[in-house]
């Protein structure tokens, strides 16, 4: 597949991607169960059960969601970046163009918005359980941490990408010092 129509396809895609996230995230934070004839949908953070929302105090449920939301923002962040390196590769006139210091550092701000935020959501959970315990209302909660091999996988290429944007705008650099000698 042409890559301007490839890039085409992954724009359109992020939109809904973007607004999945935010609607998962509202209703994980919320008491809302959408209902679709006979299916009802229920929601919750990672961490929590469904009907563990109203045991918490108004003070944890606030303080569980903002802790929630750096992470979202994060991710946001990132496809927000991969939205422009995907709208300038497209206008991009010639290969060169591609790999401008400004795509490369849409591609490292995608890269890093996306390892942020995984790295936010994993320390989510025991920083809210440890606020959870501190905060008035908690009876005897338990702090929690759970990793999984797919959040260590996406991390880890994340980190490997933004390594290799490093290294691309190191080449780059050296590309046009190199066309001065030349």
């Amino acid at each position: 597949m042409k890559i301007v129509a490839l890039c085409r396809l992954l724009r359109l895609l992020l939109l809904p991607c973007a607004v999945l996230q935010v609607l998962y995230f509202v209703l994980a934070w919320s008491d809302l169960t959408p209902q679709f004839g006979p299916v009802v949908m229920h929601f919750s953070a990672r961490g929590m059960e469904g009907h563990h929302l109203q045991d918490l105090s108004a003070q944890q449920w606030l303080a569980g969601a903002l802790l929630s939301l750096p992470a979202v923002c994060a991710m946001l962040y990132g496809l927000w970046r991969l939205d422009r390196l995907l709208a300038a590769m497209i206008r991009a006139e010639t290969p060169r163009a591609i790999f401008s210091f400004e795509n490369i550092s849409r591609l490292q701000g995608f890269a890093g918005g996306l390892a942020l935020s995984g790295l936010l959501g994993i320390i989510e959970l025991p920083v809210r359980g440890l606020l959870f315990s501190i905060l008035p209302g908690s009876q005897g909660q338990k702090i929690s941490f759970s990793v999984n091999s797919e959040e260590f996988i996406l991390l880890l290429v994340c980190l490997v990408f933004y390594l290799l944007t490093g290294m691309m705008h190191e080449g780059r650099k050296l590309a046009e010092e190199n066309e001065g000698f030349i």
